[in-house]
């Protein structure tokens, strides 16, 4: 009868189960929580560039509230001199201070998305936020590719310049956060916070 033989085999190695199954993305910190894999470059500049639109649409929306206000107050004394010139003014201004809070409301959509990008939570608002910019700036450039033919303006060249550098920005915004890096990025962050 042979005895049992205890303790490590020489010449075979141990097996050990690998408990908890190894990640995708690699181990994480103790435990095999997965490891989320560096922010990518594109999610930066997506996020950055949403940064710097929401910003331009504070400014934006609170001008546009100021000018509204203007317009309402000075349609009260309009109405003096030409009569029903103050309810034509007021309704210009009530648009207009409309026209300021959507603007406002979105830019704190691309700051808030543009926060949640960069942290890995989630890229949504980012893109919603982004092909709203889309639209508009490519509204911008249609307007100002009509008034390039128009004889009357001098700065056409330059309107068309700016908005169509705004249009690039914006699809910038959306394509790079959309991207295969950014994606593993947004991926390994679901996966780390589980179901």
């Amino acid at each position: 009868m042979t005895e049992p033989q205890y303790g490590p085999q020489y010449g075979r190695p141990a097996q050990y189960p690998s408990y908890p199954p190894p990640s995708p993305y690699g181990s994480y910190g103790g435990y095999g929580g997965a490891a989320v894999p560096a922010r990518p470059g594109q999610v930066i500049l997506s996020a950055v560039l949403g940064i710097v639109y929401g910003a331009l649409g504070v400014l934006l929306g609170l001008l546009f509230i100021v000018g509204g206000v203007a317009a309402t107050s000075a349609g009260d004394s309009a109405d003096s001199a030409i009569p029903g010139l103050g309810r034509m003014a007021g309704a210009v201004g009530g648009v207009v201070i409309a026209i300021g809070l959507l603007a406002l409301v979105w830019a704190v959509l691309m700051i808030w998305g543009s926060a949640w990008a960069l942290t890995g939570r989630s890229r949504v608002l980012l893109i919603v936020g982004g092909s709203i910019s889309i639209a508009t700036t490519g509204i911008a450039v249609l307007g100002t590719l009509g008034s390039m033919n128009d004889s009357s303006t001098h700065n056409g060249p330059l309107a068309m310049l700016l908005s169509l550098l705004f249009f690039i920005g914006a699809l910038a915004i959306v394509i790079l956060v959309s991207r295969r890096p950014a994606a593993h990025f947004y991926a390994a962050h679901r996966a780390r916070r589980g179901p």
